[in-house]
């Protein structure tokens, strides 16, 4: 059955992730240039951040081609963020990880996305802002299996409230 309660939360919903989106963009993309990296650049860091990849894992992930990886990736070496390696047990494939440098600006673009979320939930009271990061944390286990690893690995409830397998 059609609400009017729906179009007001698809509203609300839409209204939030163009703010977010304005937000990240506008903040992250002149700490990126204080930084002196490209959005692609930083997107290398943060899928390292997760681990060592394969160049083709690396290519994969970005949705673009082998040598653009190479090109992509000998940038971030002249500046110190990366290291490719030999994979072990296979010479020929190349593994991408992060360097001590690289992995304090993941740190650094962590702590400059938190400092901007924390300023919209400070201008809340208190205990809406608690129910507000609750709120989010549910959220976020609902569309992302890396949150709800983050969140203890609870389990997403789909729309009847019935848990999902997570």
């Amino acid at each position: 059955m059609y609400e009017a309660a729906d179009d007001q939360a698809g509203e609300t919903l839409n209204r939030f992730a163009e703010a977010m989106f304005r937000l990240m963009v506008e903040r992250y993309q002149s700490h990126l240039n204080e930084m002196d990296l490209t959005m692609v650049q930083a997107q290398v860091l943060r899928l390292l951040h997760r681990g060592s990849l394969s160049t083709g894992e690396l290519a994969a992930g970005l949705g673009i081609s082998a040598p653009a990886v190479t090109q992509l990736t000998d940038r971030l070496l002249r500046k110190r963020l990366i290291e490719r390696r030999s994979a072990p047990g296979d010479r020929r494939s190349v593994m991408v990880i992060l360097t001590i440098k690289g992995k304090r600006a993941v740190e650094r673009f962590r702590e400059k996305r938190g400092d901007i979320l924390r300023v919209a939930l400070d201008s809340l009271p208190a205990a809406e802002r608690a129910q507000a990061i609750a709120s989010l944390g549910k959220m976020v286990a609902a569309m992302d299996p890396e949150g709800r690893a983050a969140l203890g690995g609870e389990r997403a409830s789909n729309q009847n409230g019935e848990r999902r397998p997570g």
